[in-house]
């Protein structure tokens, strides 16, 4: 089924909510709305579901506009921002969904018991059909909201924030059982507020920004620092690592400020980049791959030369090491181990030694770190030679403040 909307605009009251709003969604994709709120969000999953009715433009369901309320019930299943409270029992809460289904005097049915049941184990709930809905978890509510959803059966699930106030755990599992449930089949489009969230499960996003769709893609095409500043007002950082996204706030530096580059990896640079950054110099880091924890540190701390997940460093990504070293005004090399993918920041590490612009710590024997082969441990000598060599990380601030003079 594909779901096609083409030029709404809606009012309310006096104020135009959308804007000329076009878009399509079919099955096997997630949708993610993504916009500050009051940009339309809301709206949009509500005029879709057939709960307002556009200004103008149409809104179709494999070429035709939805007939009845329960004709739209049976084909789109719709879950709001905030979820009632109430005594009922979990598996009466998910009966509320076959609904569209209860003919004569709404009784269910026995097919309509196994449709609830089969939506709870889907959301791994089913051994909680008989508590009180009211006793549970925010979590383990919205996962029985989900489930209700499932037990309406649509083709196409229209969520509104629906991991909005859980914990971090809890919003992946829900977008988990989202995506499984999209890969069988059928589609979502998801109102959410966190970007890294949406990037991460989304097939496409819209950003929204005062009812009107600004950008329209796939996550890394459109998620950029550009994107996010304008929908948002808000200046981060935004890395790609294959088809994924990261953004992380962006550290407002005072210009001015002295800076110190840090050549580490796998965790041996993040308390010298945050001991620095507290004492007021600017800093950098590299190369690091992705997802790295130093470049975690580095994205927020201040600026990173960053290599894809689990690969060595390119030609490129050395050359840019190369001149933010010679940017910097002093350059750390920390106690890092060494092998054939990082090779290359030795060598960015003699050329700062060179520069005569090195600290080195030096706190674990090189060769217990080595698994570049001899050449490194040569390379690692003469790098010793022409530095500022330390044991502990503690003396790194000491040595930086020396060789600035």
């Amino acid at each position: 089924m594909r779901l096609v909307v083409k030029g709404v605009s809606v009012k309310l009251g006096s104020r135009e909510v959308l804007k000329d709003v076009t878009f399509e969604v079919g099955e096997g994709e997630l949708l993610a709305l993504l916009g500050p709120n009051g940009s339309g969000k809301t709206t949009m999953l509500r005029t879709i579901f057939g709960m307002l009715k556009p200004l103008k433009g149409v809104v179709l369901l494999d070429g035709r506009e939805v007939g009845s309320a329960e004709e739209a019930a049976r084909k789109l299943g719709f879950l709001p921002q905030d979820t009632p409270m109430t005594n009922l029992k979990v598996i009466d809460v998910v009966m509320l969904g076959r609904t569209p289904y209860l003919s004569g005097l709404k009784r269910p049915k026995e097919e309509d018991y196994r449709a609830a049941m089969e939506a709870l184990k889907e959301v791994g709930m089913e051994k909680m059909a008989d508590r009180l809905f009211s006793e549970l978890s925010g979590g383990e509510r919205q996962k029985v909201m989900l489930a209700r959803v499932f037990a309406q059966q649509p083709e196409i699930m229209l969520l509104d924030e629906p991991t909005a106030h859980l914990d971090i755990a809890a919003q992946i599992e829900i977008m988990e059982i989202v995506r499984s449930k999209v890969e069988q089949g059928k589609a979502a489009i998801v109102a959410i507020h966190d970007i890294n969230l949406a990037s991460s499960f989304a097939t496409k996003i819209l950003m929204v920004k005062d009812g009107v769709v600004v950008y329209a893609g796939r996550p890394e095409d459109v998620i950029t620092e550009e994107s996010i500043r304008d929908v948002f007002g808000a200046d981060v950082v935004v890395r790609k690592y294959g088809r994924g996204v990261y953004i992380a706030p962006k550290l407002k530096v005072p210009n001015g400020l002295r800076r110190v580059h840090v050549i580490c990896g796998g965790g041996s640079g993040g308390a010298i980049m945050h001991m620095l950054r507290e004492v007021g110099y600017k800093v950098s880091a590299g190369v690091v791959n992705i997802l790295d924890s130093d470049w975690e540190n580095a994205v927020e701390l201040g600026e990173v030369v960053d290599e894809a997940p689990f690969s060595p460093i390119s030609d490129s990504s050395h050359q840019k090491n190369i001149e933010m070293i010679e940017k910097s005004d002093a350059v750390v090399l920390a106690n890092l181990s060494v092998g054939k993918g990082n090779y290359r920041n030795l060598l960015a590490a003699l050329h700062a030694a060179n520069l005569g612009k090195l600290v080195v710590v030096d706190r674990t024997p090189f060769k217990e770190r080595n698994f570049a082969g001899k050449e490194a441990e040569e390379l690692y000598i003469k790098i010793l030679e022409k530095a500022v060599v330390v044991k502990r990380e503690e003396e790194v601030l000491d040595a930086v403040r020396k060789l600035l003079g």
